[in-house]
């Protein structure tokens, strides 16, 4: 399995995901408001919506703080509004070197990845979809999606995938330490690179780094299409309530 096409495939797949996930926030808070009238109200009905998303995603800066030996302190939930943005929770941790507070930072991607992970492979079987493409390509993939739909409580899985994928990124406050670790860590592969260490790395490294993505990628891509079904969605009721409200004056 080549790594090139693969990380190719990868980063084309998460950079999808996360534009589109802007787009969702903005969508549903601006129907919010467009129904409300009210910003506190739009602002809340995004807060409760993607909930559990959101409590993921403060756990996992909790779990990796403890993980990395940084002392957790005050813990809110709770949309407050901010200079452009939203913060719809807050953890306060210890200060500690670059790299623990970039894991720190990153850590709700990760844990939404892992939620996204199982949801898809041990709710909803990607993996036979995986097998179904490579077999017959995307006709057979479509036709083994068929049975998606009748996964047990399919919607409110689905409504998990919604949430979480939507909550997991991080904030500007959880991006604020990375510049610093990815020069770091650049400057020590750099290093590395050059005193030959990574020839001691296995032969067969690339293919199961290669492999790794592909599971990642999949796993991405089932979840892009779950957003992007709930984003048709979305442009539909703001049709709808637009053409609605023209009626109304």
């Amino acid at each position: 399995m080549s790594l090139l096409p693969q990380s190719f495939a990868f980063a084309l797949t998460l950079t999808g995901l996360l534009l589109l996930s802007r787009w969702i926030t903005r969508q549903v808070l601006w129907l919010g408001h467009r129904l409300t009238n009210d910003e506190n109200t739009a602002l809340i009905g995004y807060y409760l919506l993607l909930f559990p998303g959101i409590l993921l995603h403060e756990l996992s800066h909790v779990a990796m703080a403890k993980i990395v030996g940084l002392k957790v302190g005050k813990f809110s939930l709770g949309p407050k509004p901010r200079r452009n943005s939203v913060e719809l929770g807050s953890v306060m941790v210890s200060r500690g070197d670059a790299l623990r507070e970039s894991l720190v930072g990153l850590a709700p991607f990760l844990g939404g990845t892992i939620a996204l992970l199982a949801i898809g492979y041990w709710v909803f079987d990607v993996a036979a979809l995986e097998q179904a493409w490579r077999a017959g390509g995307w006709l057979a993939a479509l036709r083994a999606s068929d049975g998606i739909w009748r996964v047990p409580d399919f919607w409110l899985w689905a409504y998990l995938i919604f949430a979480i994928s939507n909550a997991m990124t991080p904030s500007p406050a959880d991006r604020q330490p990375w510049l610093i670790a990815g020069i770091y860590i650049g400057v020590a592969v750099g290093v590395a690179s050059l005193l030959g260490a990574l020839s001691w790395l296995p032969v067969g490294l690339g293919d199961n780094v290669a492999g790794g993505l592909q599971v990642l990628t999949l796993a991405f891509t089932f979840t892009l299409i779950v957003d992007l079904l709930a984003a048709v969605a979305l442009f539909v009721a703001e049709i709808i309530i637009v053409q609605a409200q023209a009626r109304q004056k």
